[in-house]
């Protein structure tokens, strides 16, 4: 019987406080210190327990990012994610995007998120209810989505929650790569991946990274680290 991991994609707020605390015990490639990758193609792993917590910042093209993020897609080997990658997202539940699943067994598996190009009428419905609006007094989290139905008539109020994902999400929010619950409660003895798996991620169709072998990034950065004695010694 195959194992279904689960993926929850969400975007959180990106003020620097925010993303700094979210960001110090996440596992994530090219950040540290409080700092985000930038969204595009990246190589991160899941942790000794197999569980994967990574984040990127969306940003500018005059930054060195994509701009807004249309669509975003997930890989991880066929053989580390014990035979299938499901992937769950409020994106698609809420905000009405689109999720397609590419498995190849032997080979690697991959999810993609695709926002859509109009926004209906049951994602405004849907954002009103998980925001408390349809409710008298409407909660303190009502935030209903105000803006068109289409890209030129789309209203991003800037807090990066549900109301601002409907046709993408924008320049300065944070795109969160979680494990569902279910699979980080330890006592379960489920692990979602292999420990110690790399995984990969690119926004808005560019290409995928080459995914290394589990072993091949530490072989890397081991010989990177003797580089120095091997100069120094070349030098006497």
């Amino acid at each position: 019987m195959r194992l279904l991991k689960f993926l929850t994609l969400v975007a959180l707020f990106a003020f620097a406080v925010g993303v700094a605390h979210a960001d110090d015990t996440r596992t994530q490639s090219g950040g540290g210190g409080g700092m985000s990758p930038v969204c595009g193609s990246n190589v991160f792993s899941s942790n000794a327990q197999g569980v994967i917590n990574f984040d990127c910042a969306v940003t500018s093209q005059s930054s060195g990012g994509t701009g807004m993020l249309f669509s975003y897609t997930i890989e991880a080997p066929d053989s580390a994610d014990f035979g299938a990658l499901n992937c769950s997202s409020f994106l698609v539940t809420v905000d009405g995007w689109t999720e397609t699943q590419s498995e190849n067994p032997g080979g690697i598996d991959s999810c993609t998120f695709t926002a859509p190009k109009y926004v209906t009428p049951q994602v405004y419905l849907n954002i009103a209810t998980v925001t408390g609006c349809l409710q008298w007094p409407p909660a303190p989290t009502c935030d209903p989505y105000l803006g068109g139905p289409t890209l030129s008539t789309f209203v991003n109020d800037g807090d990066c929650d549900f109301d601002d994902f409907v046709l993408g999400i924008p320049v300065g929010c944070d795109l969160i790569i979680d494990n569902f619950n279910v699979f980080n409660n330890p006592s379960s003895g489920i692990s979602p991946f292999a420990a110690n798996t790399n995984l990969g991620d690119s926004v808005n169709g560019i290409s995928l990274p080459a995914l290394p072998e589990p072993g091949t990034l530490s072989m890397i950065l081991l010989g990177l680290a003797s580089l120095p004695f091997v100069r120094r010694k070349l030098a006497r």
